[in-house]
């Protein structure tokens, strides 16, 4: 890996590299047993978190021009809620996924907020991990009666 990450907002130029980036990414999700449809996410879809439809934020991780990773933080709740966090599969491991959050966290912050929440499958075996390492907590469980894992419910004081 040549060139160092960097961390960004992201904007509606972005969409056409993020869509190959989360079917890539969520390919492990999905090879591990966990509903998304994310492997086959339209170019559509992404361009709607542009159109200011919904308050939110995304960011992106970029090395020498390719966007590697991705996270997006809602702001429809009393609490934002972070959501599609996505590494290209050959960078996982390089902490990209931690700087993201970090920004992520850094940007809840910045607005005023004093959570970050987010939600997983039940089970996953590195997300729960990973999220539980940056110091989040359960804070709630969505049964799913669809599925074979339950969606947990996490958030970190800021």
């Amino acid at each position: 890996m040549s060139a160092s990450v960097e961390i960004r907002r992201a904007s509606a130029a972005d969409v056409d590299a993020l869509v190959p980036l989360y079917r890539a990414a969520y390919r492990t999700t999905a090879d591990l047993g966990y509903p998304t449809g994310m492997t086959d996410v339209e170019r559509e879809y992404v361009k709607s978190w542009f159109d200011g439809d919904e308050p939110s934020a995304e960011f992106v991780a970029e090395r020498d021009g390719d966007i590697v990773g991705s996270v997006r933080v809602l702001e429809t709740e009393a609490h934002p809620f972070a959501e599609r966090l996505a590494v290209a599969p050959d960078e996982q491991g390089a902490g990209i996924g931690a700087r993201l959050f970090e920004r992520a966290e850094a940007y809840a912050r910045d607005q005023g907020y004093d959570r970050l929440q987010l939600g997983t499958y039940s089970g996953h075996p590195f997300l729960i991990d990973f999220y539980e390492s940056r110091g989040y907590e359960q804070y709630t469980v969505w049964e799913n009666d669809d599925a074979d894992h339950d969606y947990v419910g996490y958030q970190k004081q800021l």
